[in-house]
């Protein structure tokens, strides 16, 4: 009996050593096997050795993903792969926290403790369990529309899909009953995975529904001279496939966390009467709503003004002045403080990939090495589109990887005789909502799921986002000769 009990504990014991010794052996075979590679600076290469090394034990959870992410911004600016002074190093080293995006994360997670504390949350989760609450999927299928709705109005992936849908998607989960940890099954994993990817069908639907996609567009025209695709020439450009991700994300997302609960027959009389026992709006739901409308106008409306961060702080604040939630209730809140060293970290890391110059050496190399083989232009679009989506997994950003590479793809296909440049860029710009749900921190808002207690098996949550990813990159290759058809060879 006693062996027995002794077992497993060796087992984890070499399971750790083994996720931290595999991505550091793999780090000194990148730096020190494998050749430099020519035209690149070798304190790039051994950068991007240093690089892999910590986004394997990321991805492998040797420690916490924000103990990593420190020890890896460490271990660069001891050794200097940068190549830069002390005093720049440090600018460096902090420079992700800085990253609007950390900070709109940290206060979704704020809004998430006021919407439970008041009450107004349940409410509002009662209200979408009392209409379409007699099955899991219907509940999968109202997250996906909410978001969809909101797209056209909210330009910001983050603040639509954390700071809008996140608390409302948590607080429906808990009022069925399931919880971060062991209930987590029930229906929260489920609804939650299919909040976090479909904000993504919206952002590739509505030309207003992500800043990048604007900024994207903008390219295009200064790379080919040509009139800017429209809102409605981009709307018609992606419904067709909007609809299919409308109808296949909640399947997705019930094949890899099928809830334990499928159907919910009582639940609708069971939230009316939930409904009936809170009564009327307290003061402070009142009040926390109208601080969550307000918002929620000043992100669909004034973004050109105050910056989504900078709404959602705000909002913060209005909670805190109308002790709506406490400076002690902020303060406990580690999962919000987790997410902002997790997400501070990586960003700085992947700034560093930029910073020394390899992102921009390897879209080149690929660019000039695939024009060489004199393939023919559909084959190098989708092969430059694959490699750019590839790539992200070295970005913690979509909007970092579209202002450092969407230009540069632009630039070298533009010097290609009879190159369909606009059709190329608009394969580019659709292909970047899918690569943003490659990794947790391919965008803003995918670290903030993974560490909500719903996804205790982390490896299940990678798989799945990774499979949704790349089906919407094979939906955007069979797209090709649609879009060919409505924009033209050009």
């Amino acid at each position: 009996m006693e062996e027995k009990e002794m077992d497993p504990k060796p087992e984890r014991k070499t399971s750790k050593l083994l996720q931290i010794i595999i991505p550091i052996v793999i780090g000194l075979i990148i730096a020190f096997i494998i050749p430099n590679p020519e035209g690149l600076p070798t304190n790039a290469w051994y950068y991007f050795a240093a690089f892999v090394t910590i986004i394997l034990s990321v991805a492998l959870e040797a420690l916490p993903m924000g103990a990593i992410g420190l020890i890896g911004i460490s271990f660069i600016a001891i050794f200097n792969l940068l190549g830069k002074s002390g005093k720049d190093t440090l600018s460096w080293a902090i420079s992700g926290f800085s990253n609007s995006v950390v900070w709109l994360v940290f206060a979704a997670m704020i809004f998430a403790v006021a919407l439970k504390d008041t009450g107004i949350g349940r409410r509002i989760a009662l209200f979408f369990i009392k209409i379409l609450g007699k099955t899991s999927l219907g509940l999968g299928y109202a997250v996906t529309l909410a978001d969809f709705c909101l797209g056209p109005f909210m330009p910001s992936n983050t603040a639509r899909s954390f700071g809008t849908m996140y608390p409302i998607t948590r607080a429906t989960a808990e009022a069925l009953g399931s919880h971060p940890g062991e209930s987590a099954g029930k229906i929260g994993s489920f609804l939650l995975f299919t909040s976090f990817t479909a904000t993504f069908i919206s952002s590739s639907t509505f030309l207003t529904a992500a800043a990048m996609t604007v900024l994207g567009i903008e390219y295009i025209a200064a790379a080919t001279g040509f009139t800017p695709i429209s809102w409605m020439g981009y709307l018609v450009g992606f419904i067709p496939q909007a609809l299919i991700l409308l109808v296949t994300t909640p399947l997705i997302a019930y094949k890899f966390f099928p809830p334990e609960i499928k159907k919910f027959p009582e639940a609708p009389n069971w939230a009316a009467e939930q409904l009936k026992e809170m009564g009327k709006f307290s003061k402070k739901e009142i009040t926390t709503l109208i601080i969550f409308l307000f918002a929620l106008v000043a992100w669909i409306s004034m973004d050109d003004i105050f910056p989504p961060a900078m709404v959602a702080i705000m909002a913060v604040s209005a909670m805190l002045l109308t002790k709506v939630i406490t400076w002690e209730q902020v303060i406990e809140e580690k999962s919000a403080w987790n997410i902002v060293m997790v997400l501070g970290t990586l960003i700085t890391l992947a700034n560093g990939l930029k910073d020394v110059g390899f992102l921009e050496w390897v879209s080149q190399a690929s660019a000039t090495y695939l024009v060489g083989l004199a393939l023919s232009p559909v084959v190098i679009m989708i092969l430059l589109a694959l490699i750019d989506f590839l790539l992200h997994y070295l970005y913690v950003s979509i909007t970092a990887h579209v202002t450092t590479l969407m230009p540069l793809w632009l630039a070298v296909v533009s010097s290609i005789p009879g190159f369909p440049v606009q059709l190329f860029g608009m394969l580019l710009i659709h292909t970047k909502e899918g690569f943003g749900a490659l990794t947790p921190y391919g965008a803003g808002h995918g670290v903030g799921f993974l560490l909500s207690g719903y996804f205790p098996d982390h490896k299940k949550f990678w798989k799945a986002e990774s499979f949704w990813a790349y089906t919407y990159f094979a939906l955007m290759v069979v797209s090709i000769p649609y879009w060919i058809w409505l924009y033209g060879w050009m």
